[in-house]
């Protein structure tokens, strides 16, 4: 049996990406959608006003009060970056899908998707597999990510995490149980991959180790 190391995280497994990361990184892609729904909100709020109550009839339109909205929602540029100076802010959203779906074309002589969000997602996701098998998947998986928090930020749709208090890991038995805001989990280890708790089984957990303490 063959093993790596991860080429994200650099965990000893079988895969040269190993599970979670890839989880890691489906998520991220799959959020992409309705983040740049949330964005393009954001510009439409701003254009009309803010909802502030004042008037959006006027002879010029305003800007947007964030910048970043402008730039992530911009088109891509057509001219090549020749100096650190000649780029600034962020990578606008599209462009940082087009590009990754075009490498992915081109290594796997594949048609050309249609650059829109949905389009574009849909095929990173189904090739995800093949792209977690080269070694520029830890670029991938960074600029994915960077661009999952980044309009998390703008859009405030931040996940929050709480840690369950008093409860002990099954696994590790470490005070490492947490819960997400959105999640799919009533709890899970923030050291353990493999712990992932429903509602049910976090209520036995909970039950079984109060009985024990009192016992």
């Amino acid at each position: 049996m063959n093993l790596y190391e991860c080429f994200v995280c650099g965990t000893p497994q079988e895969a040269k990406t190993c599970d979670r990361c890839r989880s890691r990184i489906r998520g991220d892609l799959s959020a992409l959608p309705e983040l740049y729904r949330g964005l393009e909100g954001c510009r439409q709020r701003g254009q009309n006003g803010g909802g502030d109550g004042r008037s959006s009839k006027r002879l010029h339109a305003p800007v947007p009060g964030d910048e970043r909205v402008l730039n992530l929602l911009g088109p891509a540029s057509r001219q090549p970056v020749t100096d650190a100076r000649d780029q600034t802010g962020e990578t606008p959203f599209l462009a940082l899908l087009e590009s990754w779906c075009q490498a992915v074309s081109e290594e796997r002589a594949l048609d050309h998707v249609k650059t829109n969000v949905t389009a574009m997602t849909a095929m990173l996701t189904a090739h995800l597999p093949w792209i977690c098998d080269q070694p520029w998947v830890v670029e991938f998986a960074e600029e994915i990510r960077a661009l999952v928090h980044t309009v998390q930020r703008i859009t405030m749709t931040q996940p929050r995490k709480e840690l369950l208090r008093g409860v002990t890991c099954p696994s590790c038995e470490g005070l490492t149980l947490v819960r997400h805001f959105p999640g799919d989990w009533s709890a899970e280890c923030a050291l353990c991959p493999s712990v992932r708790l429903d509602e049910r089984d976090y209520r036995l957990l909970v039950q079984s180790q109060a009985q024990g303490l009192t016992a």
